[in-house]
């Protein structure tokens, strides 16, 4: 007589085991960011009463650390921010994004108004939408980016309004000289309090617009200036710095320009060439005419760079010793400085 063998049993460990492992790595990764934003909510409390120790204000309705699980936010409620002595921003919501794998990029969002009081009482307003966003990224050392983006956005500044649409702004040292400040601006639009004086047919929209570049010695120069924008001009030629265009492209109603250029600073003197091109001159010229604003010098000029822009090439000028030159004829001088 044949006894029936046993049938063993196949395991189910297998089965489960995925399952298993990905709640223990659920487990892990909340338990880390319950940590992380704990000291998060802790730096943020300490950082508050350091500037509140230094006479700065700092008030707020609320404020939240969440995100989980992809994310950590602060969300802040009415924020209320000034150091001591300098100008004071008050907004209806500040939001600040990081990864949790990132700790050196903060992007910060502020919809809504946008209130910038100076010490002289005198008042600013920027409207942001949603979706307009400032980022920040850094390295142990220095700052590797900033960036602006706007989708819609308003601003009152100094009793005159302006709106834009699409505009971003780039800001980075450059790697092989931290000194040096690369920039990359532009706009889909960009509306001005008013149509400029004496040049009505522009009109008061720029369209679709673009500036590249670079500041050589912009942060010695900046620091110098005390972050005076009416003095950096002066303290940059001081720094024996320079800028740089490498690109221009300005859409302003019927006025299509380009330009390129670079001036370096040196003895108290600026030397540099400059680039200016036109497209679509006819378009510009039937609008000064239309407003009898096309005289025969106006003509001759728009001419002359038309006839220069042909083939994608550019009138050129010449900075030496501070004077502006276009061949042999002298256009005029740049500012001189005082020290």
């Amino acid at each position: 007589m044949v006894e029936p063998s046993t049938v063993q049993k196949k395991s189910r460990f297998w089965l489960f085991f995925p399952f298993v492992l990905l709640l223990i790595v659920i487990a892990g990764w909340t338990a880390y960011w319950l940590i992380a934003r704990s000291q998060l909510d802790k730096g943020i409390d300490e950082w508050i009463r350091s500037e509140q120790g230094k006479g700065a204000t700092i008030e707020y309705t609320s404020k939240s650390v969440g995100g989980y699980p992809f994310r950590f936010e602060l969300d802040v409620r009415d924020p209320v921010y000034q150091p001591r002595g300098q100008a004071r921003w008050q907004g209806e919501r500040l939001r600040l994004v990081m990864q949790p794998w990132n700790w050196q990029h903060i992007i910060a969002y502020s919809p809504g108004r946008n209130l910038i009081t100076e010490p002289s009482a005198l008042r600013h307003t920027i409207n942001l939408d949603p979706k307009s966003a400032m980022s920040v990224s850094w390295n142990k050392t220095s700052v590797n980016r900033i960036g602006l983006q706007l989708g819609n956005a308003t601003a009152l500044i100094r009793g005159e309004s302006y709106a834009t649409t699409g505009f971003s702004l780039n800001l980075a040292p450059r790697k092989t000289s931290p000194d040096d400040m690369m920039f990359a601006v532009q706009w889909d639009r960009l509306t001005l309090n008013a149509t400029p004086q004496g040049a009505e047919y522009l009109g008061d929209t720029l369209g679709p617009s673009r500036l590249i570049g670079e500041v050589r010695e912009f942060y010695p120069a900046w620091l110098r200036a005390a972050g005076e924008p009416e003095q950096f001009y002066e303290a940059l030629m001081e720094q024996e710095g320079g800028i740089e265009v490498a690109q221009l492209l300005l859409k302003w109603g019927p006025l299509e320009l380009g330009a390129k250029g670079d001036i370096s600073f040196k003895g108290g003197k600026a030397n540099g060439t400059a680039g200016l091109r036109i497209d679509n001159a006819e378009n510009l010229k039937a609008e000064m005419e239309a407003a009898s604003r096309l005289g025969q010098q106006e003509q001759a000029v728009i001419t002359m760079l038309e006839a220069s822009s042909k083939d994608g090439g550019f009138l050129t000028f010449t900075i030496k010793d501070n004077e502006l030159k276009m061949g042999p004829l002298s256009l005029g001088r740049l500012p001189e400085p005082r020290f």
